[in-house]
C-alpha cells in the first residue's frame, strides 16, 4: 500500500494524471490505478518504468518509502 501511495504522491507532484503516467511509462492506466490503490502489486520492471516516467531513480523511490 505504501508503494501505491508514494507513486500517487509523486505523480501528483509532477502534475500527471494516471493516464499521463501510464502513457509515459508504457503501462495501462488501469494498472497504475490498481497499484496506487494497493489492489495490485508492481514488479521491479513496472516500478522502474514508473520511476523513469516520474524522473527519479528506483533507488530514490525506495529511499522515499523509508521517510
Amino acid at each position: 500500500m505504501k508503494i501505491g501511495s508514494t507513486i500517487k504522491t509523486k505523480r501528483i507532484r509532477n502534475g500527471l494524471s494516471q493516464a499521463d503516467l501510464a502513457e509515459q511509462s508504457n503501462l495501462h492506466k488501469n494498472f497504475i490505478g490498481m497499484v496506487e490503490r494497493g489492489q495490485r502489486g508492481a514488479t521491479i520492471t513496472s516500478l522502474q518504468k514508473i520511476c523513469l516516467a516520474l524522473g527519479i531513480s528506483l533507488g530514490e523511490f525506495f529511499q522515499s518509502l523509508n521517510m
